[in-house]
């Protein structure tokens, strides 16, 4: 019997072929959770799901119809929520010099108001207490050029957890971010194929290497077990190797 056997967990941003939600999906459904899978495109999706023996629900977080569907969805399937975790995001680097308001808005719509918004659909699917996740990023802790939309984002929902806390103290729901350090993914990728860049970040972390999704996957975990993180609650947790604790490499030339 898995750690998360009998409970149901909603993860929005898994379609993926290598990213935090899917690697998400893929270990709570291994722990026992029924998981729905959300996300834009349904295609990847729906072959997640098949995968896992879990469900999948389209969903875009910019518009609050459609993250009410995907909880309506999942609590009619499962009779409620115990997990959900919001690991949807835009990166979009752009210095402030030549920022626009079009360049800002789509950023602030998914990871900022679209993430507020799951909260609180998310919360209210979760009948008998819960445990609410967000994934954030190392560059809401240590500042870096041409992240300010992004990074700012990230750090709002960050305090945002700490009220959602207070909020949904006596509905017994836990909300916690993972803050990652720059890890390969279906997004990241292009970075990893820089030399430079990889090395930079290995001499600025403490762990000496990079880290994984299933580094993701296990910090998740670890949150979303109320026997292992019960008393967790309205944390940032670093998932960094401890370069949290330093500077974002500097690149000549690129």
């Amino acid at each position: 019997m898995g750690s998360l056997t009998g409970k149901t967990a909603v993860i929005v941003g898994a379609s993926g072929t290598e990213n935090f939600g899917t690697a998400i999906a893929r270990k709570f459904a291994a722990e026992g959770a029924s998981v729905v899978v959300a996300a834009r495109r349904l295609e990847p999706l729906q072959k997640l799901a098949a995968e896992i023996g879990g469900t999948a629900v389209a969903c875009d977080v910019t518009r609050e119809d459609s993250i009410a569907n995907l909880f309506k969805t999942a609590t009619d399937a499962h009779g409620g929520v115990d997990i959900a975790v919001f690991s949807a995001g835009i990166h979009a680097p752009v210095p402030i010099a030549q920022l626009t308001v079009e360049t800002i808005q789509p950023s602030l719509d998914v990871s900022f108001t679209g993430a507020l918004l799951f909260f609180k659909h998310a919360a209210a699917a979760m009948r008998n207490g819960g445990s609410v996740i967000v994934v954030s990023s190392l560059t809401a802790r240590i500042p870096g050029p041409g992240l300010c939309v992004y990074a700012s984002a990230r750090a709002g929902i960050d305090f945002g957890i700490k009220v959602a806390a207070w909020e949904y103290a006596a509905q017994k729901v836990r909300f916690n971010s993972i803050a990652a350090g720059l890890i390969k993914t279906d997004m990241t990728g292009m970075l990893f194929d820089m030399e430079q860049v990889v090395q930079a970040h290995i001499e600025n972390t403490p762990s000496g290497r990079m880290g994984t999704v299933d580094d993701m996957a296990e910090a998740a975990l670890f949150l979303a077990d109320e026997r292992r993180s019960g008393y967790i609650n309205a944390q940032v947790l670093d998932l960094a190797g401890g370069q949290q604790n330093g500077a974002l490499p500097k690149f000549e030339g690129l």
